[in-house]
């Protein structure tokens, strides 16, 4: 919703503030009493306003059928609009509407639709497969109809509901809803602001009551009709299909829309509004072929600028940057436009942005919304970060990419200057108590829901595979609505990663974590090694949700000065303390904890570096070798980052088909490596090879920290989770020889197989291994047969 300028966005955070500080005041006195100066932009700006002054209406929840018991497929809405008066705030509005809807209920009896009881609804009916029916409905306080059908409407049944009404707008909610002011001077304008649940204010609408999690997944396609005095220009969604003149000096804007709509995003507006177009000219995609589509804009004539007019001009700019990172603009087949609206900041109406600034960010911020927002909108209240927190991203994407080329500095610039309050550890991103504020929370739905994208395209791995996520995500969700945990299922099975914990802790719950680390560099065996251990200090806490994380699972950047120059490494840490052994090319003279930053974080304190367990580095056989039988070792290294006490017992060798090979340390304690002898050369097998956590470090007493994720991978070294404890398990092949005529198994041909052959013949050599490969000619026994074969096969190269 309302992006704000980032000095406004600051400003709003101390209004909120003071307002929370007038909350006992209010509590005791009238509305109104409490004079509290009014700062922020648009929507909080608005909220402040309407708190103070008590225009917040109560919320009230009724029984009706579930929001899943109809389908609206489509809305016709006619809406006339006169006598408008800035001073009282409102105006005479006269509607019609009818809302084509589908049954989801086997025996559906009832609709519930919402439009406050100061209209007066002078026609309702139904209009099915029989006809046109009057029917009936019941008001419960204040805005809430519960119409009794004409009759019962079994699964799949359509049918029309045709409501006639007027009355006097009232400007009910936090935001305004509809709100007539004045511009330019002394000229009069109406338009709304219905978001998240006021569309009751000015139109007939399916919607959830006040301050609940609602369901925005009922979208509908909308015909709109605004009548306004002649001197008015009367923007809306969709496309423009003409413009009639009535008589009584009023003219009558037709506009359509073939796009799913939500109900908070349709929206008018009529003032003697300045127009211009500007085009969009789009290549060619996999659903769309190339074309032109007009982006056009409303300004009041008093800020009708050529300033003005380039900074809202600059959104066409936008449009091929952003196709760029989350696809072609999702209504290129209708139109993008702005009109100015009295209010500080904007509102992402679908195809028609309101806004009362021409600032740059807020104009990259509803243009967001028209991916992230109306294409694919937020399923409830409670999810409205994945509005909020993408379009506060976009702002981060625009300034990273508006020049042609990345620019990383100003993407942190922008991703910083959001940085929420107390880095959001107040609060979570999902919103567990869908008021007005809450769901609004500049802290908590935009900055730190901003904050929450940028640190998973850091955990993700990739550029490629976070923008696959987004792409995936749009393609499963446009023209509906998702949930917290739909978005996570999509980002787990494009990434390949289990990404539950991530979003629990960014988004579920509150805190943030704060670090203490140290780091030493070391050489072992000629390669250099960083040495870092890394604790998180925060302070958990236990609990329903939200409550802080005992433990945040995250990959950590660490920027290690080497020869001069800086190198980044990655480590995965998800343990409350944690050690890495880090293979690095140089001797590391100075280490930079996540300097971007990449975790919203709280202070890194740098300290003494603190032992922890032992890893191996290296091994011999190293993992996954394959040896000839004739190199086959008889003895055994491992290699750790630091000394290590250990005893026989810590090491057992197994080939698969030759059992257990009893191992002796030969290099004694306080050692590194430890070296181990076996009788004699390993006989052809699949040896595996456990060092257990009876290896401790010397300097720290802790258990070997011997995990190895692939046994059989090199690359898996050094070996741990971080953590003392856990077996090392390592494999390697002895191989046995394939030369023909080789009966002893030194991979060569000499005069000892022939000796060999020849007493196996005689029957003086039963060994079955001899006799097995003396059977040349694979008859099943070795006998006279063999030994032309032998011959030629000793014989040859």
């Amino acid at each position: 919703m309302a992006g704000m300028p980032m000095s406004c966005s600051r400003q709003a955070r101390l209004g909120a503030f003071m307002l929370f500080l007038c909350a006992s005041s209010l509590q005791a006195h009238e509305p109104g009493d409490c004079q509290v100066p009014i700062v922020g932009c648009g929507k909080a700006q608005s909220m402040m306003s309407a708190l103070l002054a008590g225009a917040e209406e109560p919320p009230t929840v009724m029984p009706r059928e579930a929001l899943g018991d109809t389908d609206v497929l489509n809305v016709a809405l006619d809406i006339e609009v006169s006598n408008l008066n800035p001073a009282a705030n409102n105006c005479t509005m006269l509607g019609s509407s009818v809302m084509t809807i589908k049954s989801k209920s086997a025996a559906l009896t009832q609709f519930t639709f919402r439009l406050r009881d100061n209209y007066t609804i002078t026609s309702l009916s139904v209009t099915d497969n029989t006809g046109n029916h009057p029917v009936t409905h019941t008001l419960v306080p204040n805005r809430t109809r519960i119409v009794t059908l004409n009759r019962t409407f079994a699964m799949d049944e359509v049918f029309d509901l045709n409501v006639s009404y007027t009355g006097t707008s009232f400007n009910a909610g936090a935001f305004g809803a509809i709100s007539v002011g004045t511009h330019s001077g002394a000229s009069p304008v109406v338009a709304t602001l219905s978001e998240p649940f006021y569309s009751y204010a000015w139109w007939p609408a399916k919607d959830g009551d006040i301050d609940q999690p609602g369901d925005m997944s009922d979208k509908f396609t909308l015909q709109m009709t605004v009548t306004a005095p002649n001197n008015y220009v009367s923007p809306s969604n969709g496309t423009l299909l003409g413009i009639d003149a009535l008589s009584g000096g009023r003219s009558r804007y037709r506009w359509s829309s073939a796009y799913p709509i939500a109900t908070y995003l349709v929206c008018f507006a009529a003032t003697n509004y300045n127009t211009w177009t500007l085009n969009y000219n789009y290549p060619a995609g996999p659903f769309n072929p190339a074309g032109t589509m007009p982006v056009q804009f409303y300004i009041y004539p008093g800020n009708d600028t050529p300033v003005n007019r380039a900074a809202w001009g600059n959104c066409v700019n936008m449009l091929p940057v952003f196709r760029t990172v989350f696809g072609e603009y999702p209504f290129v087949n209708e139109k993008y436009g702005i009109y100015n609206f009295n209010f500080g900041g904007g509102m992402e109406h679908q195809t028609m942005t309101g806004q009362g600034t021409f600032d740059e960010g807020v104009t990259a911020h509803e243009l967001g919304h028209q991916w992230w927002g109306d294409n694919v909108t937020c399923k409830t209240w409670s999810d409205i970060w994945l509005n909020e927190g993408f379009a506060t991203y976009t702002q981060c994407l625009w300034d990273e990419r508006k020049t042609g080329s990345i620019n990383t500095t100003a993407y942190f610039a922008t991703l910083n200057a959001n940085r929420p309050t107390n880095n959001g550890a107040d609060d979570s991103v999902y919103v567990y108590t869908t008021t007005a504020s809450r769901i609004f929370s500049g802290v908590y739905s935009y900055d730190k829901g901003c904050w929450v994208l940028h640190m998973l395209r850091h955990a993700v791995g990739s550029d490629a595979t976070f923008f696959a996520i987004l792409d995936a995500y749009r393609q499963q969700y446009q023209g509906s609505a998702a949930t917290t945990d739909q978005f996570a299922t999509v980002a787990s099975t494009v990434s390949g990663k289990n990404l539950t914990k991530f979003f629990d802790q960014w988004v579920k719950q509150k805190g943030a974590p704060t670090y203490q680390y140290g780091w030493q560099s070391v050489n072992v065996a000629g390669q250099n090694y960083l040495l870092a251990r890394i604790a998180q200090t925060q302070t958990a806490t236990a609990g329903s949700p939200p409550q802080v994380q005992n433990i945040y699972e995250m990959p950590v950047d660490l920027v290690a000065t080497i020869g001069g120059s800086p190198q980044t490494l990655v480590v995965q840490n998800d343990a409350r303390t944690e050690w890495f052994v880090v293979p690095v090319s140089g001797v590391v003279t100075a280490l930079a904890f996540d300097p971007a930053p990449w975790i919203l974080r709280g202070n890194a304190t740098s300290g003494a570096y603190i032992p922890g367990p032992p890893k191996i580095v290296a091994a011999s056989p190293t993992p996954g070798a394959l040896i000839p039988s004739i190199s086959s070792p008889s003895q055994l290294t491992v290699t750790f980052h630091t000394p290590v006490n250990c005893a026989d017992a810590n090491f057992s060798l197994v080939g698969a088909n030759t059992g257990v090979h009893p191992l002796t340390l030969v290099s004694g304690s306080n050692v590194n490596p430890a070296v181990l002898n076996h009788a004699g050369p390993l006989p052809a097998d699949n040896y595996t090879l456990t060092i257990t956590t009876g290896v401790t470090a010397v300097n720290s007493g802790n258990a070997l920290d011997g995990e190895i994720t692939n046994p059989l991978s090199p690359s898996s070294l050094p070996s741990g989770d971080g953590v003392a404890g856990g077996n090392a398990v390592m494999q390697f092949t002895v191989q046995p020889c394939a030369v023909a005529a080789d009966i002893d198994l030194n991979c060569a041909k000499n005069d000892l197989d022939v000796d060999l052959f020849v007493q196996v013949l005689l029957g003086l050599d039963t060994d079955p291994g001899r006799m097995t490969r003396s059977d040349i000619n694979n008859s099943g026994t070795p006998d006279g047969d063999d030994v032309g074969p032998f011959i030629a096969a000793y014989l040859a190269p």
